[in-house]
């Protein structure tokens, strides 16, 4: 499939959100098997066409939740759920809050955002492997990334993330994996403990070696590497937890940050070159 089709498949899903969207129907409209669709969606996005129909179908019930008082049951119908038991146990899977107490304690954030990528950031799909690494960026090159690959950070309220990210790029190592000034990846590691404060790959590096990059990159300059990710089994996790640990990162201490559950994971310093 090329760039215009994944487009257009995104569009139609998009368009017709909360109808009856199964693979058949939507492999239909873009012309390709639903075997075949599957598979370069996956490749293409690092998530299946189900996975990516579900956490958008959460992501804007969320937003109802968050700014209307329409009753829970009108949302999860409304959103593709058939009653309200599926509907609070896929959003309490994905966000780790029932529909109610979300509502009443936490402000809306997107476990997904709609994958709209402007002809450019095409290219980083079509990079594989070929990315320059700098130690330089800023907030605006990073906002938009974290914007792109929400599903990797729990909270993401912009004012917040923004001072967060100015602090840290004052005291900390950057290292920014590129492709024609198109950020793919970006790495934030404390000098003083080798912790990786922020880690954001773009939708369409997930398939690439970019992160085995960035980490190889990362210990030319601190022995001990650690990172905090999701914990065994979190369904908001699309895979990230997996690609770290096949990096050679361990399961460490239990965590949670921003209210939500996580685990240290520290690389061997022992281990060889990746």
């Amino acid at each position: 499939m090329q760039s215009i089709d994944f487009a257009a498949t995104v569009d139609f899903v998009e368009r017709f959100l909360h109808t009856d969207l199964r693979l058949e129907r939507i492999a239909e409209h873009t012309g390709y098997s639903p075997y075949h669709l599957h598979r370069s969606f996956r490749a293409a996005f690092g998530l299946t066409p189900h996975a990516y129909v579900h956490r958008r179908r959460l992501t804007e019930a969320a937003r109802e939740l968050s700014l209307t008082s329409e009753p829970v049951i009108d949302i999860a119908t409304s959103h593709g759920f058939r009653n309200q038991q599926s509907f609070t146990n896929a959003f309490t899977a994905g966000y780790g809050l029932s529909p109610a107490l979300w509502r009443r304690t936490r402000p809306f954030f997107p476990l997904l955002s709609p994958y709209h990528f402007a002809e450019p950031e095409w290219e980083i799909g079509r990079a594989a492997d070929g990315f320059e690494i700098t130690d330089r960026a800023d907030v605006g090159r990073l906002l938009p990334l974290s914007h792109a690959s929400v599903d990797m950070l729990p909270v993401l309220v912009p004012e917040q993330h923004t001072e967060a990210l100015n602090r840290l790029l004052d005291s900390c190592r950057v290292l920014l994996a590129h492709v024609d000034g198109h950020p793919a990846a970006a790495m934030i590691v404390d000098p003083g403990n080798g912790h990786i404060e922020y880690l954001a790959v773009h939708p369409l590096a997930r398939g690439s070696s970019v992160v085995r990059a960035l980490v190889d990159r990362a210990r030319r300059h601190h022995r001990r590497l650690s990172v905090t990710t999701f914990r065994e089994g979190d369904k908001a996790d699309l895979g990230h937890r997996r690609a770290l640990l096949s990096l050679g990162f361990g399961p460490a201490s239990l965590r949670t940050e921003f209210g939500h559950p996580t685990q240290l994971l520290e690389l061997d310093p022992s281990g060889g070159p990746l």
